[in-house]
């Protein structure tokens, strides 16, 4: 099967290609062909008004559901989500039931996104069932093919345990993702303390939870000298703490989640349960400090931080909903949507395209002939609708359903799997 994609500008920073007009011919998976202007009457077109193409995005973060929470997303489900909203590569939390420790769980996990057609690099657990309390078998995943180590978005409170996990991923040159939240004094991470808190008389988390934690980790990483990424950031101190960091070592990394760039708790003033995620949504001066972090490198990579709940753990009075939205479908939609003179479509790409490969040390694809084809083609000026009818995973726990979005996924392609969109 070809496929020819039509006047498409390439986004590739470093690449030869990069910013200029092409046709990319796509042949069993394979580029076959990079030039101005290429015909092939066998080839099926895709072609739109201001087509794009960047190498496969990679999400960093994406919680599965499927095994345990089926009814929240499924593999198949995950998949489809992941294409809608330009991924080929997704490195998977291990919050699942059973927890993601075992060899042949790692095993079955990169198989089954193979059979998908979407790449699963699975996260091990870094403590036995993610209970904080002893150190999962890491040696062994690892040499399954675990891509790194957490315990997702629970903050691991004992800081013996985190230190040894950091020594022991050192001897594989492995990495250990940890979220900062102290969870003693977050307040079960409500909202953000502050103005917006005390005007809507609910009791506040206070940015210091995650400045703590993220000064403890940092100060760990410089004292194992081991690789450590901070996942997923949401204050003006953890950016000054993490970027001052990284002027003396390369092995520290941090990533933030789209919604932090993009909302900030002033938009909680309606209670939509949807916006109720973790990291919680910060003020305006932590937004602002972390899209400046994003522009200079002090953090690495942007998750959709996908998190599927079902119904009734959201439509719930804002105080008693669960923490989570699913962001696959919507991250580069609501992020380009947003985008300014300090957050470009430039960045935006990078940082979920190339960003999150080079946090994690994994090979970048490229787009050139004769490569596996891994390509993410898009409109960034198509306006549209995420309906519940367009939602490709099983749940619904979003804001933006019924929202009109600026930039559409056209097209993913990962070797022989290759989605077009309607």
């Amino acid at each position: 099967m070809k496929h020819l994609i039509k006047n498409c500008t390439i986004i590739h920073k470093g690449s030869k290609y990069h910013n200029k007009n092409v046709d990319i011919l796509v042949d069993n998976g394979i580029i076959s062909k990079i030039a101005s202007r290429i015909s092939d009457a066998k080839a099926t077109l895709v072609q739109g008004k201001n087509l794009h193409a960047s190498i496969g995005w990679m999400d960093i973060g994406t919680h599965l559901g499927e095994p345990g929470y089926e009814h929240r997303e499924t593999f198949e489900s995950l998949s489809n989500a992941a294409k809608a909203g330009g991924y080929t590569d997704l490195v998977t939390m291990p919050k699942s039931i059973p927890a993601v420790q075992s060899k042949a769980q790692i095993k079955s996990l990169i198989n089954m996104g193979q059979s998908l057609g979407v790449d699963i690099h699975p996260l091990g657990a870094l403590s036995q069932n993610l209970e904080g309390d002893s150190i999962a078998e890491l040696v062994d995943m690892n040499h399954a093919g675990a891509v790194g180590f957490t315990d997702g978005l629970t903050s691991v409170d004992k800081s013996g345990l985190l230190l040894r996990a950091l020594q022991y991923v050192k001897q594989f040159d492995g990495i250990i993702l940890h979220h900062p939240n102290d969870s003693t004094l977050s307040n079960d991470d409500l909202i953000h303390e502050g103005i917006v808190s005390t005007s809507l008389g609910m009791k506040g988390s206070p940015s210091l939870a995650e400045i703590l934690i993220t000064y403890r980790d940092v100060r760990l990483q410089e004292y194992t000298e081991s690789r450590l990424c901070m996942h997923l950031i949401g204050t003006k101190e953890s950016v000054d703490i993490i970027k001052k960091a990284k002027k003396t070592t390369d092995k520290l990394v941090s990533g933030v989640s789209f919604m932090n760039l993009i909302h900030s708790d002033d938009d909680l003033s309606e209670f939509d349960s949807n916006l109720k995620v973790k990291p919680i949504l910060r003020d305006k001066t932590d937004q602002k400090s972390l899209r400046k972090g994003v522009t200079d490198d002090t953090i690495d990579y942007i998750s959709s931080n996908h998190y599927p709940l079902e119904v009734e753990k959201k439509h719930l009075e804002f105080p008693y909903a669960s923490h989570g939205a699913i962001g696959l479908e919507t991250c580069f939609a609501a992020l380009n949507s947003k985008k300014s003179k300090d957050l470009d479509l430039d960045t935006i790409v990078h940082k979920i395209s190339i960003g999150p490969r080079l946090a994690m040390r994994m090979q970048v694809p490229t787009l050139e002939k004769g490569v596996h084809a891994k390509i993410t083609v898009f409109d960034p000026n198509q306006e549209w609708q995420y309906t519940n009818t367009s939602v490709q995973s099983l749940s619904r726990n979003s804001p933006y359903i019924d929202a009109h979005l600026r930039g559409k996924i056209v097209a993913t392609f990962n070797g022989k799997s290759v989605f077009i969109s309607n």
